[in-house]
């Protein structure tokens, strides 16, 4: 619980912020957000009291747009954090928050508040440059091609480049640090200069004492703030406690941006693998194990053992694909073969679980190797360097394999959600067809209750859109948190006049969304007289064909004012936007989803919101094909429970776009038909905030509803 000094060094905080920063304004969302943000931290006592119930400290804040966030957890976190010796952990889905954090709100900070702190942003090690394979070019040699394709030398290696960053990193100019680097290093440059976690020869590496990434690491353990990803804050929760962020029993979690969470926990459970594919990569590990042994002079029977159970991999392949041509049926119109309710036929099964086996003993072959050549890099790192990295390599391809296979064939447990198992088929191998074996939960919801509600010392989850259709029943179920009864979950609204400021507008649209030519041909249509009186426009898509569609048709005056995501980067597309309004010309965004949140495009920049369709998922995808089974198997209508719910975020998400200030105003137009004529779209209509809403007629010819 907080303490009185800690509650008063909170409000003198505030006030500091307030005589400091003339434009601060106190917003009463912001007052309660802090409030909350504190209540739920601070249960986060002294070590030996041990973690409080997960429903006492974890809490789930909606903020709305303008309410002002991150100030509202920042202020509280940093606060407890330097009171109790604690460290806190922001993560965020986008580059661009953590951009804003890492240069503006924390710097602003650190400026005005009379409570001082550390902070720095949390990068995984291929961020970083290996110095052993910099300044020492021969420790980039392959020992052997996994896989890919030879690439001349003349245009694999920039040599320039390279001597530059060599030069700049020895000459303590540049911190090896990617993001650092003035221009942008090739990808094929970099993987070359870089190393992951089996590459890297650790403390027995010459470089060790001045890689940037080990440098990087003990800084983390130095500061009070730490900024991440929520990829990294994952992967890092399935490392040792420590190993790259604090102990999470120890740590003040804050997830901005957390409707996403859910997804990103989900997507790291899943796997895949190519099963011709698996064949030649155990023979390739065979290669690389033999090599190392003979380089390296090590144990030949540590050698002879990967050699061996490559062989016995392969035999368990070929017969996996064998079973798979018996068992998986392939429709003409697709190439996709999903497996009911995660059930396997008998013969699949078997053959997966011998390669589980396999993939184990080469798995642990190929370690015994590894950590030999480890021992090796004693007396000489330079010489056992790629040696050790292409070990690192083939291990991971093998846990890799393995974890696919135990996804494939883990059995669900009563109650409990089943894995989406499907195979794909895709491209020859000496005239025989490749299979590509895929499983992945259906929720992440199972996997952030252990890696994160069981063993974070206190977490705060916040994002501008966690209700779906007016309820977080939704997001507690996808996070896991539905478990716990009691989480407490609070809903602050944005602080803006939205009827006042932006109408919604329902036009009567001719064509349903379903009959995918006409309703494209309407589209493009309807969109020159909504933007001619529109400077700034955002269009946002729910396929990138009808995207495409669209802009091919429009006059070619209007086609010239389009930006198209695509065509450039997301940040040199949003740039060229606000240059041409700046300039007082026009600009129209065409984009998809991903241009739907994280987009801040205040005042002229975006006035008029277009969507051209409501963003419903992929009804082909597997996983949410094995989703909405499990739903209707249970009696429930997987359409209203989940879809809906999802459109509702997604939604919610996109007319977020439009008001991002007091002052601004302007119109979100849907030319979807279901959202004014059916039963769940008025439900969709009412978790969205209170804009006037304007139905069924022409610009010019509006009737307005309450």
């Amino acid at each position: 619980m907080l303490t009185d000094a800690e509650k008063s060094q909170m409000q003198t905080c505030l006030r500091a912020l307030r005589e400091a920063m003339p434009d601060y304004t106190s917003r009463r969302g912001q007052l309660v957000m802090m409030a909350e943000v504190a209540q739920a931290l601070g249960s986060l006592g002294d070590a030996e009291e041990g973690l409080r119930p997960p429903a006492q400290r974890i809490a789930a804040i909606e903020a709305g747009t303008g309410t002002g966030k991150t100030l509202g957890y920042l202020l509280p976190a940093i606060v407890l954090a330097r009171s109790r010796g604690r460290t806190v952990v922001v993560s965020s889905s986008t580059v661009a928050l953590q951009e804003q954090l890492m240069a503006k709100d924390l710097p602003a900070l650190q400026r005005h508040l009379p409570v001082a702190f550390s902070c720095a942003l949390a990068k995984g090690r291929r961020r970083y440059v290996c110095p052993a394979k910099l300044l020492r070019p021969q420790a980039q040699q392959p020992v052997a091609d996994l896989g890919g394709s030879p690439v001349p030398h003349a245009l694999a290696q920039p040599v320039r480049l390279e001597g530059r960053l060599a030069h700049a990193f020895a000459g303590e100019s540049w911190s090896g640090d990617r993001d650092e680097w003035p221009e942008p290093i090739p990808d094929g440059l970099w993987n070359r200069i870089s190393t992951d976690r089996q590459g890297c020869l650790g403390p027995r590496c010459a470089d060790y004492a001045r890689c940037p990434y080990q440098a990087a690491r003990q800084r983390l353990k130095e500061v009070d703030v730490i900024v991440a990803n929520h990829d990294l804050v994952l992967a890092a929760l399935e490392m040792e406690p420590g190993a790259l962020l604090p102990d999470p029993s120890e740590t003040l979690f804050v997830f901005d941006e957390a409707h996403g969470l859910p997804a990103k926990a989900a997507a790291r459970s899943a796997s895949r693998h190519a099963v011709l594919g698996a064949a030649r990569w155990a023979e390739e590990a065979a290669a690389v194990a033999a090599e190392a042994g003979s380089a390296l002079r090590l144990d030949r029977g540590l050698v002879e053992a990967v050699e061996n159970e490559g062989q016995r991999l392969g035999t368990d392949v070929a017969a996996l694909h064998a079973a798979l041509s018996r068992h998986c049926a392939f429709g003409d119109d697709g190439e996709v073969h999903r497996f009911p309710h995660g059930a396997l036929p008998p013969g699949i099964a078997e053959a997966g679980s011998r390669i589980r086996a396999a993939a184990a003993a080469l798995r642990e072959a190929l370690g015994s190797v590894r950590n030999a050549a480890l021992e090796r890099a004693r007396q000489d790192a330079v010489a056992a360097q790629p040696h050790v990295a292409a070990l690192g390599a083939c291990l991971g391809s093998a846990e890799h394999l393995a974890a696919t296979w135990d996804g494939m064939l883990c059995p669900v447990p009563d109650g409990g959600k089943p894995m989406a198992r499907w195979v794909e088929r895709g491209g020859r191998t000496g005239g025989t067809a490749e299979y590509h074996v895929c499983a992945a939960p259906i929720s992440g919801g199972e996997r952030l209750r252990a890696l994160l509600w069981e063993r974070a010392g206190a977490a705060v989850l916040t994002s501008a859109t966690l209700q779906a259709c007016g309820s977080f029943d939704l997001f507690l179920e996808e996070s896991g948190l539905d478990v716990y009864g009691s989480v407490r979950a609070l809903n602050l609204p944005s602080p803006f006049d939205h009827q006042a400021q932006a109408e919604l507008h329902l036009p009567r649209m001719r064509s349903h969304p379903r009959d995918a030519e006409a309703h494209t041909q309407e589209v493009a249509a309807r969109l020159p007289p909504l933007l001619a009186a529109q400077a700034g426009a955002l269009v946002l898509f729910a396929s990138a064909r009808q995207m495409h569609q669209v802009e091919q048709a429009l006059p070619s005056a209007l086609r010239g004012e389009v930006l198209m995501q695509g065509t450039v980067s997301k940040r040199e597309l949003l740039e060229r936007h606000r240059v041409r309004i700046d300039q007082g010309q026009r600009s129209v965004l065409f984009g998809l989803a991903s241009l739907s949140e994280g987009v801040d495009l205040p005042g002229a920049y975006c006035t008029h919101l277009i969507m051209a369709k409501l963003p419903f998922a992929v009804p082909d995808d597997p996983v949410e094909q094995a989703r909405r089974e499990w739903i209707e198997a249970q009696g429930r209508s997987a359409f209203m429970e989940r879809s809906v719910p999802e459109v509702g975020i997604r939604l919610a998400q996109a007319v977020g776009r439009l008001l991002r200030t007091c002052e601004d105003r302007g119109r979100i137009t849907v030319l979807d038909t279901r959202l004014g004529s059916t039963p769940w779209g008025r439900r969709l209509i009412a978790g969205l905030p209170p804009f006037r809403v304007v139905r069924g007629a022409e610009p010019g010819q509006e009737r307005r509803v309450a």
